[in-house]
C-alpha cells in the first residue's frame, strides 16, 4: 500500500509532471522544426530550378561579347566606312583575339553609344 501511495503521489507530483509537459513539448517543437525544414529546403529547390531555367533562357538571347567590325558597325547602325573613321580615330577600342582579326567588344561599343 505504501509503494501504491508513493506512486500515486509520484504521477501526481508536480515536477514530475512540468517534466513530462516539457519533453511533450520537445518533441512537438522537433517535429514542427522538421515540417519547416523540409518545407524551407522544398521551396529552395523550386527556387534553384527556377533560377537555372531563367539563366538557360537568358544565355539563349544574350548576344556575343564580341563582333567583328561589320557587326559592330551594324550594332552601332553605321556604315562600315563610318564605322571605320571611328576606329581609326582611336575612339573605340580594337582586339585583336583571334586569327579572324580584330574584334570589338560589346560592352565597349555600349560604353562608347553613352558617352556620346
Amino acid at each position: 500500500m505504501e509503494k501504491k501511495l508513493r506512486r500515486g503521489m509520484r504521477s501526481s507530483d508536480p515536477l514530475s509532471e512540468t517534466a513530462r509537459g516539457l519533453e511533450e513539448a520537445r518533441r512537438i517543437l522537433a517535429s514542427l522544426e522538421a515540417q519547416a525544414l523540409s518545407g524551407a529546403a522544398a521551396t529552395l529547390a523550386e527556387v534553384a530550378e527556377s533560377l537555372s531555367k531563367t539563366t538557360r533562357e537568358l544565355k539563349m538571347f544574350a548576344p556575343d561579347e564580341w563582333m567583328t567590325a561589320e557587326e559592330a558597325a551594324a550594332y552601332l547602325k553605321r556604315t562600315p566606312k563610318a564605322f571605320e573613321k571611328v576606329v581609326a580615330a582611336g575612339e573605340i577600342p580594337r582586339h585583336h583575339l583571334t586569327e579572324r582579326g580584330i574584334l570589338f567588344s560589346r560592352k565597349e561599343l555600349d560604353e562608347w553609344l553613352m558617352g556620346r
